[in-house]
């Protein structure tokens, strides 16, 4: 008896929720890839905008001859702080990829790698920012994102999340500085 009533529970309350609609189809379902890749090309198109607007308001204090020196020496030295300001100079790129599909063979005195071992990680990346800021990089950039001091390298599966978009391998990150210093590291 206690079956039957607990039975009649369930399907009264999965009735009340459903409210005459299908609740087990796919296709009313929001897929959370399709969310991020929607949030992905908003923030791009946002980002788009910003540099517009940047544009802008450095076209505008080149105009205006009314601030000081030390207004602009401040405003540089904020900009260089935050990592917004723009730089120039000899550069060292490194690219970082999944190993192929055949990498898997076998090598005498090693083991079998593991699926896992062949796809490039968030540890991976953020190893490489690491030994490019020691190696006394200026300024780096992930893809096509500058790193400000607010930056995050972060990886969800085999993606990386970087200020709000979505990126997949290949890595390109670019760092300006002493290319000689920068291998070394």
């Amino acid at each position: 008896m206690a079956v039957f009533a607990l039975a009649g529970l369930i399907f009264f309350t999965s009735f009340n929720t459903a409210k005459g609609t299908n609740i087990r189809t796919d296709a009313s379902l929001l897929k959370l890839s399709d969310l991020i890749q929607n949030r992905s090309q908003k923030n791009g198109r946002l980002e788009d905008a910003n540099g517009v607007l940047r544009d802008e308001v450095d076209a505008l204090r080149k105009e205006d001859d009314t601030s000081t020196g030390a207004d602009d020496t401040k405003l540089t030295a904020l900009e260089r702080t935050a990592g917004a300001q723009q730089l120039k100079g000899k550069a060292v790129t490194v690219t970082l990829n999944d190993a192929p599909p055949n990498a898997t063979a076998k090598l005498p005195g090693y083991p079998e790698p593991q699926p896992d071992y062949l796809v490039i990680h968030q540890q991976d990346l953020q190893a490489v920012v690491n030994a490019l800021w020691q190696g006394g990089a200026k300024g780096i950039k992930v893809m096509d994102q500058r790193l400000i001091s607010t930056s995050a390298v972060r990886c969800v599966g085999n993606t990386l999340i970087l200020q709000g978009r979505v990126y997949s391998p290949p890595y390109k990150i670019t760092a300006v500085g002493d290319p000689g210093s920068c291998r070394r590291r």
